[in-house]
């Protein structure tokens, strides 16, 4: 069975956009229109922008501000489960019981999850920098993680290739920061990687050219990406117990598929190889 490309929705549900991974648009309806109460679309509208900030490879910055939406609804609901990690300030929401379909709190509910689900990425993110594979250097793994989020968030998504009007100074700082993986790519990639490196400590200082060249620069850190994206499970990518619970973004979905295709033409390829 031949697997196609997942179209996003064009629906006028900005829920819907977000959980198809379509920040852009989902955060311009959410300013225009009054879709939900205030307090949960002010929430909706802070995941829309760490999303925004992780496409620009502002991890440090989507997590924090992820904490932002994550405090706020907890606040609200007291006996939201959160997850019980020490050392750590920052609350990280866990899944509630679904309600039922109609139910008033289905909104809260989807925004629970889109939580979960970004807030549950970064962590599975900070987890695989600290976990290198045999054959790279902990600096090269965390630049080819970087290149994968940029496969992910940027390449696959046609909104980066559209032209854009930022709704305002912050979304245009973010546009033009997504704009140097197209124009500068080596130093947005390094950068991205520095921040990757940075989610689990802080002070680490940031990733230079020499790395980029050891890792045979844009094209051979492309290939490595690609074969990191393949062996990865379906999307999204979370702990083992959500994957199956939270909606996959669009573009992630259509990365990994194109690299599992990759990996599958290869394997078919040399297996012809071998039996000529």
């Amino acid at each position: 069975m031949t697997r196609s490309a997942v179209k996003a929705p064009t629906y006028s549900d900005p829920i819907l956009l977000l959980e198809a991974g379509n920040w852009r648009h989902a955060f311009g309806q959410l300013r225009q229109g009054n879709l939900y109460d205030a307090r949960l679309g002010a929430d909706l509208r802070t995941v829309a922008r760490a999303m925004g900030y992780r496409a620009a490879g502002n991890h440090s910055k989507a997590w924090t501000t992820l904490a932002v939406a994550a405090k706020s609804l907890r606040d609200r609901q007291r006996n939201l489960p959160v997850l019980p990690f020490r050392n750590s300030e920052v609350v990280q929401l866990a899944l509630p019981l679904r309600p039922e379909p109609g139910h008033p709190a289905q909104a809260a509910f989807r925004t629970i999850q889109l939580i979960c689900r970004e807030q549950g990425e970064l962590r599975l993110l900070r987890r695989r920098a600290g976990d290198c594979p045999e054959g790279l250097t902990e600096d090269q793994h965390i630049l080819v993680l970087a290149t994968v989020e940029y496969l992910t968030w940027v390449d696959a998504d046609p909104g980066t290739w559209q032209p854009q009007t930022p709704p305002d100074e912050e979304g245009a700082a973010v546009e033009d920061r997504i704009s140097e993986f197209i124009d500068r790519r080596r130093e947005a990639l390094l950068r991205s990687a520095t921040d990757v490196r940075r989610l689990s400590r802080p002070t680490a200082g940031e990733m230079t050219r020499a790395v980029w060249d050891r890792a045979g620069q844009y094209r051979g850190l492309r290939g490595l990406a690609l074969t990191e994206l393949s062996q990865r499970g379906r999307p999204a990518w979370v702990e083992p117990a959500l994957a199956d619970l939270l909606p996959a973004r669009v573009w992630a979905l259509n990365a990994w598929m194109a690299a599992q295709a990759l990996q599958n033409s290869e394997a078919f390829t040399w297996s012809l190889r071998g039996n000529g």
